[in-house]
């Protein structure tokens, strides 16, 4: 009886920690038009309002945007200011001209900070997705579901140092790894994909 219990245990465990591991990678599933994200090379991207659509409604959406505008950057795109792109914003889309060549939405589903100070982790879920152009009636690029735990503990299970940049150094990590699949862009191909001008 007792092996016949602890055999139940490790199947329901089992099938649980399966369960988890496949909406993990599920999660991470990149999704769009890749090769044409590859040939367009977008420069400028604008990188819209974030949305945080969790029902505590407690996302620092600044921390958010500043985190994918810095990581955009680090991939070699051109992310227009955000002061720009909000002054711009209307109905949803950016009407600036010219248009960006992408724009980039993220919409927050998940926010968990409150392990942060006693465990170092903190956990969020996103849908990030990049539009062809200034709105998101534009072809999908480019799109991403994460659902990650940011660890920033010493290693052996002890909290950071209490500090007022735990949060934006956690939502930087995030951004890190959301975008870690998308294309870098190649400034040499960009410049060969380019129109001729007679």
């Amino acid at each position: 009886n007792h092996q016949c219990s602890l055999l139940r245990i490790i199947s329901i465990s089992s099938k649980r920690f399966a369960k988890r591991t496949s909406h993990s990678q599920a999660a991470q599933v990149v999704r769009g038009a890749i090769s044409r994200l590859r040939d367009l090379q977008p420069t400028d991207v604008a990188v819209a309002p974030v949305r945080d659509q969790t029902d505590s409604q407690r996302v620092p959406l600044e921390v958010f945007r500043t985190a994918f505008v810095e990581t955009l950057i680090e991939r070699r795109y051109s992310p227009l200011a955000p002061e720009y792109v909000d002054a711009n914003w209307v109905e949803a889309s950016f009407k600036g001209t010219p248009p960006p060549d992408g724009l980039l939405v993220i919409a927050v589903t998940a926010w968990d900070p409150g392990h942060l100070f006693s465990t170092g982790r903190i956990a969020a879920t996103a849908d990030v997705t990049l539009f062809e152009g200034g709105d998101t009636t534009g072809r999908v690029l480019w799109q991403v579901t994460l659902q990650h735990e940011v660890d920033l503990s010493d290693g052996r299970g002890r909290p950071p140092a209490a500090g007022q940049d735990l949060i934006p150094k956690a939502v930087r990590r995030f951004a890190q790894k959301a975008l870690q699949e998308l294309p870098m862009r190649d400034p040499v191909a960009a410049h060969a994909s380019a129109p001729v001008v007679q």
